[in-house]
């Protein structure tokens, strides 16, 4: 549970927040950037005055930055200078005090894939590896609730999404919470169960992610993107590509092994799905999907159909002439193709 009240004035800024989520997992801040969403962290943190923060039914408003048993990590974190990357991992491990969870220098490093990095200095590291060390020193500081402040936005997105991957299994694992900050939907999109959509210093609405990205997509100010989870992977020699199987109508898609991650989850981009009303003559080069049309609603000159696969939403981006030609009706089944799963974009 997350309870803030919080109003700051800074300048010609003004962050306005009063919210209360009761549940959730791994909760994502997302908004343009200046709206406000490294200031909402910096206020749970305790960094900024006039808060009145709550977390897990405890109240921590007065408590010091370092007893609020929570670790905030920015998109810039200093490493000590004079230690290698294994002397900062272990000078961390080893004095954060009042610990809430049991992870270990050993596990970490596993996790992280940092065995190639642990005698380096760290002044010799590239951005992106700084980020993955400072990642795990954050978690070798042993709090139960971490804040990541666009953290692992020097990295490339296959590395991105390993990271990611790592926050949901300590998620499962440990019972770790992650508060994330991003400007990136599909990075808050691949990880969160809830969503804060906040823009010039307010709220403008919290909740299911799913729920929030779809009043996003509608007000314009994301392009769509879709994710779909599946509940098994298996290789095909034959065709050199993962199979995919979706949990509950059991259809399949071939994908490169590339687009395989971890935490079973796929995300598409509207302009990879094209619909049409009848069967593809051919589905030996594509991947075919059905669902029951839920949506269709005009944005600008285009169309976004909401599909329902596998009780699952995707969307879809069509032109005006598509949908006016289209003959199409609410709740009746649509297929879907899936393009540029099978061969590099």
């Amino acid at each position: 549970m997350l309870k803030i009240k919080c109003h700051q004035r800074l300048d010609d800024f003004e962050l306005n927040i009063d919210l209360t989520i009761n549940q959730f997992d791994i909760l994502g801040v997302f908004g343009p950037s200046g709206s406000g969403k490294s200031s909402l962290l910096q206020a749970i943190a305790g960094l900024s005055d006039s808060q009145n923060v709550c977390i897990n039914d405890h109240n921590i408003t007065h408590l010091n930055p370092d007893k609020r048993l929570l670790t905030l990590q920015l998109q810039s974190c200093p490493l000590f200078p004079h230690l290698n990357v294994m002397g900062n991992l272990l000078f961390t491990h080893k004095h954060c005090k009042n610990k809430s969870n049991n992870l270990t220098p050993e596990l970490v490093i596993d996790l992280l894939a940092l065995k190639p990095l642990l005698n380096r200095d760290v002044a010799g590291l590239s951005g992106g590896e700084r980020q993955r060390v400072t990642f795990a020193r954050t978690l070798l500081s042993g709090q139960s609730v971490i804040l990541l402040d666009e953290a692992f936005s020097a990295l490339d997105w296959s590395t991105r999404f390993t990271m990611l991957g790592v926050v949901q299994q300590l998620n499962k694992s440990h019972g770790i919470k992650f508060i994330i900050v991003s400007h990136s939907l599909k990075e808050l999109l691949y990880c969160s169960d809830t969503l804060i959509h906040i823009t010039k210093g307010k709220v403008l609405k919290f909740g299911a992610t799913q729920q929030v990205v779809q009043s996003i997509y509608t007000n314009k100010s994301q392009t769509p993107l879709s994710i779909l989870s599946y509940s098994k992977a298996e290789f095909n020699d034959a065709f050199g590509l993962y199979q995919l199987t979706l949990s509950n109508s059991l259809q399949h898609l071939y994908v490169l092994p590339s687009l395989v991650k971890q935490s079973h989850k796929l995300i598409i981009e509207s302009s990879q799905i094209t619909y049409s009303k009848a069967k593809p003559a051919s589905e030996s080069s594509a991947n075919v999907l059905t669902g029951l049309l839920e949506n269709a609603q005009q944005l600008d000159e285009q169309w976004l159909l909401t599909v329902n696969v596998d009780k699952q939403l995707l969307y879809c981006a069509v032109s005006k002439r598509q949908w006016q030609q289209s003959t199409v009706q609410l709740s009746e089944q649509v297929y879907l193709t899936i393009n540029n799963l099978e061969t590099l974009s």
